[in-house]
């Protein structure tokens, strides 16, 4: 079988970069602007020079068990599943998508080993922060922890919508899922989806071909 790959770091230069890459960095602005409509000319060149560009292929390992994260993740495009072990078998998390926030967060915030596995599931492009540099650009511009807060706040907020599913049966949350988050039709295998719900494929098969149905 051949070995997973783990990605390509895309080169660039900050005072020339080709339009894909300008492209790039225009959608990650539009996404931090949602929460800091007007910032400066230096945190703006601050991010640039301290972004990396990843490029994955289908099944490139972005981080394995065991080791550090060293960069937060900003998805330009493709699709990303988090896994986890369980009884020593792997279980699909979650699964990240174009305009997403990808990290394994324990492992980032703190700076050690992770419990979780990051699997590119499509050809993927990121911008990816280091850690340091990203603690850095804290301190060198306070306006920008006002970013990191609220997309804290976002996520924790998703996090516990999704806790509170665990009380639905699999076809009520198979239903949220979808109903949630439309991006992820059609892109999650079925071995994956079963994985996250926590049934088998048998079972998944029969709740696909029902209808869904729209839940409050």
């Amino acid at each position: 079988m051949k070995k997973p790959g783990r990605g390509s770091k895309v080169m660039y230069t900050a005072n020339a970069m080709p339009p894909e890459i300008q492209d790039y960095f225009g959608i990650l602005f539009n996404n931090i602007k949602k929460y800091l409509p007007f910032f400066s000319e230096a945190l703006t060149n601050n991010i640039i020079n301290s972004c990396e560009i990843f490029s994955f292929k289908r099944n490139d390992i972005i981080l394995d068990y065991g080791e550090i994260c060293r960069h937060c993740y900003f998805c330009i495009g493709g699709m990303v599943t988090a896994k986890y072990l369980k009884d020593g078998t792997e279980k699909a998390k979650w699964f990240f998508t174009e305009n997403d926030v990808i990290t394994s967060v324990k492992s980032f915030f703190r700076q050690t080993a992770s419990a979780d596995k990051l699997i590119a599931k499509e050809p993927t492009i990121c911008l990816a922060i280091p850690w340091e540099k990203l603690e850095d650009i804290y301190a060198t511009h306070p306006e920008f922890n006002k970013v990191g807060r609220k997309l804290t706040e976002y996520y924790y907020e998703l996090a516990e919508e999704r806790a509170i599913w665990l009380n639905n049966t699999a076809e009520e949350r198979y239903n949220l899922l979808f109903q949630e988050y439309p991006k992820l039709a059609n892109r999650i295998t079925d071995t994956e989806l079963s994985s996250y719900l926590g049934i088998s494929r048998q079972y998944l098969s029969k709740i696909k071909k029902q209808p869904r149905k729209k839940l409050p």
